[in-house]
């Protein structure tokens, strides 16, 4: 489709400089005219490849199909890079919110699996960088249990 698009586009602008660039005068009506008919012809070029290429059903006089059908595959790779960095930055996300909430610098990894077209958070690691107490610690894994729905492990 790319190349038919490049072929239209660049008789076109091919006939349209021809023709600019064009002096006046008796041949100059000839010349427009089979620079119109080149660009008419790029135009309807696919129509006989379609009719002479099998597409065509003579007992009822119609394209069966007009376009080739096409399988669309999906990259994998990119789809697990892009659901790590998802991932990522959710986990940035938590830091700050553990920040903003209890006051406290931790790092944070979930544990995650691939589920039916989702991700899902199997557990959640919060590592603090500095000494809390237990009553705090126990805080923050109700916390975290509730709103995340899985294990909470908290060192």
């Amino acid at each position: 489709m790319n190349g038919y698009l490049l072929s239209v586009f660049g008789t076109v602008l091919l006939s349209a400089i021809l023709t600019a660039v064009l002096p006046e005068g008796k041949t100059s009506g000839v010349i427009k005219a089979v620079a119109k008919s080149v660009c008419l012809l790029a135009i309807v070029a696919p129509i006989p490849n379609y009719l002479l290429s099998g597409n065509f059903d003579e007992k009822n006089g119609n394209l069966q199909t007009i376009f080739p059908q096409t399988v669309i595959q999906t990259d994998e790779d990119f789809i697990k890079y892009y659901s790590e960095m998802r991932v990522r930055i959710t986990e940035l996300a938590l830091e700050k919110e553990l920040e903003d909430k209890f006051n406290v610098e931790t790092s944070v990894k979930f544990d995650f699996e691939y589920a039916e077209d989702e991700i899902k958070i199997v557990s959640v690691h919060v590592k603090t960088k500095t000494e809390e107490r237990e009553e705090d610690k126990a805080v923050m894994w109700e916390y975290l249990t509730k709103n995340y729905c899985s294990e909470v492990m908290i060192e």
